[in-house]
């Protein structure tokens, strides 16, 4: 496996069941990172699509990403309260306060805090794995786009979320899609060195399959898979963009339209596409959708 300047390497762990760092970053490690430098516009020489410049740029595109979870909790949720974990810049909980909904975030930034209360969102700033701490209330519906492989105890946090969730509450979780079968050909073909591992960025490395398996072993019950588009793709069409923003740039332009285009005439067609790519085990980033037991 991958081992970066700082020692990490990534191993398959048969208890948890899925690939993570080895060692383990330290909690005060990542605090700081967090705290401090997540959400710049550098993201480890590529393109940091979490920094407040990429997102501005990317609004109509994250609000079609955010129109398919929408309508999922608006079908799912038995009521209006959402809690966003990891929250960021609150692009998301921005999206269900003009739905109507009420609407609550935390994240350990405190530059992503700021940011979200210039728009009057409802947020705090805390560490996430400290969430029993600070929530005392209960939601119908929780959130975590693009937390889990940041965190050492994933599996302690989606135990917490459980707990803050009414009966048969809804249990949204987005993650990268890594070791899959695209990245590995593509990985093999041009060595990248398995650009995909970010230590100590993202700590855990999940499939479809563990993801699945990490939320139904912590109380859940999915009922619904999608995997976004498969970039990695890209790179086997000969359009190698690791280590190369420019392209990159062309490359999501071009999902970007593809995603769009698709939502604007057939977005039940393009589920049903994001839906064969889960069950592939392959796209860009799952998403999966479940309740609590």
């Amino acid at each position: 496996m991958k081992e970066n300047t700082e020692k990490f390497s990534v191993v398959f762990d048969e208890e948890r069941e899925y690939f993570h760092l080895s060692p383990l970053p330290s909690h005060e490690t990542l605090l700081a990172y967090y705290q401090n430098q997540f959400y710049g516009s550098n993201y480890q020489g590529q393109i940091q699509d979490s920094a407040p410049e990429v997102q501005k740029k990317d609004q109509d595109f994250l609000d079609t990403q955010y129109a398919d979870i929408f309508d999922i909790i608006d079908s799912k949720s038995l009521g209006n309260k959402i809690i966003d974990i990891g929250c960021g810049f609150g692009n998301f909980l921005d999206y269900c306060q003009r739905k109507g909904y009420d609407s609550f975030g935390l994240d350990p930034s405190f530059q992503a805090i700021k940011e979200a209360e210039k728009y009057n969102l409802n947020v705090i700033q805390s560490n996430i794995e400290n969430l029993k701490a600070v929530v005392t209330e209960e939601f119908h519906t929780a959130v975590l786009l693009d937390v889990l492989e940041h965190l050492i105890e994933p599996a302690i946090v989606l135990k917490n979320v459980k707990d803050i969730l009414t009966d048969g509450g809804l249990l949204i979780v987005k993650v990268p899609n890594e070791f899959n079968t695209l990245q590995t050909i593509a990985n093999q073909e041009y060595r990248l060195n398995e650009w995909w591992v970010t230590a100590p960025v993202h700590i855990n490395y999940f499939s479809v399959k563990t993801i699945v398996n990490l939320i139904e072993k912590n109380g859940f019950e999915v009922f619904l898979k999608e995997s976004t588009f498969p970039l990695e793709m890209f790179i086997l069409f000969g359009d190698q963009y690791v280590g190369h923003p420019e392209i990159g740039k062309i490359i999501h332009s071009k999902r970007v339209l593809f995603e769009q285009t698709l939502a604007k005439h057939n977005n039940k067609f393009k589920r049903k596409l994001f839906q064969s790519f889960a069950e592939l085990e392959i796209g860009r980033e799952i998403i999966i959708y479940a309740c609590k037991k």
